[in-house]
């Protein structure tokens, strides 16, 4: 069940059974800091998981994913590697990821986004990734820039908000 490894991680496709671990990650308002804003009913992230478990049928290979701790069930986050905003007729695919705090600056998100990217490339027929960060979070920036993406400078995103703008122009 796993879809690709790293040295300390394996990322294997979303499971109902994930929903606490998602929930407490999605209602966290700082772990949601830098992205949107918390969700404050559990309603809400059961309409995102199915809205995600949809995408992946219509989608197969592309979706929602968690990470665990290699030799464990520890949840370590969860990632994407998708079509922009989740539309399937988007020519254009990204790559993200969220990890719970207890593993922020551990490394994990540097080892995670050439492995994730490959997967991305090997998965879609995308010429380019995005990735998508706040202005503000430097950490994530720098993630991207050591896995070789390039600033592009601000966009707005599906949702309507303002974010920096990454590229990688090549498979990883």
């Amino acid at each position: 069940m796993i879809t690709f490894e790293t040295a300390r991680l394996e990322v294997r496709p979303l499971l109902d059974s994930d929903f606490s671990e998602l929930y407490r990650l999605l209602s966290d308002p700082e772990t949601m800091r830098y992205v949107r804003a918390p969700y404050t009913e559990e309603a809400q992230a059961w309409d995102r998981m199915a809205f995600w478990s949809d995408y992946a049928q219509k989608c197969p290979g592309l979706g929602t994913f968690v990470m665990e701790l290699k030799g464990s069930d520890s949840f370590v986050g969860f990632c994407v590697a998708r079509q922009v905003g989740y539309d399937p007729t988007s020519e254009e695919y990204e790559i993200g990821y969220i990890l719970a705090p207890e593993y922020w600056g551990k490394g994990l998100a540097s080892e995670l986004v050439p492995p994730l990217s490959s997967y991305c490339f090997d998965q879609s027929p995308a010429k380019h990734l995005v990735a998508f960060t706040d202005p503000n979070n430097a950490a994530s920036q720098r993630v991207l820039q050591k896995a070789g993406f390039r600033y592009m400078g601000p966009r707005q995103t599906a949702d309507g908000t303002s974010a920096a703008f990454w590229l990688v122009r090549n498979a990883v």
